[in-house]
């Protein structure tokens, strides 16, 4: 038992110097100056001229049999001859 709770007390112990390691990258780096930016951003944008790709139909392929007359249930076979 005391050797799960050292070994829980020690994993514990890892996250949280892990957890605190980033945490001191994270605000070094935005302690950072940014760099200057020597050239100007470059902006994508959409051709309101170029024509719309073509969509094609197709239609579904229906794998069931076509419907025909509709079955009546199967009656149930008795075993002895009807009364009269």
């Amino acid at each position: 038992m005391r050797t799960l709770l050292k070994l829980l007390l020690g994993s514990l112990l890892l996250v949280l110097i892990v957890a605190l390691g980033t945490e001191v990258v994270a605000l070094h780096r935005s302690a950072l100056p940014l760099p200057t930016q020597t050239t100007s951003p470059v902006v994508v944008r959409k051709s309101t001229t170029a024509p719309m790709p073509p969509k094609m139909v197709r239609p579904v392929a229906d794998h069931r049999p076509p419907p025909t007359k509709l079955r009546k249930a199967a009656l149930p076979v008795h075993d002895k001859a009807p009364a009269n």
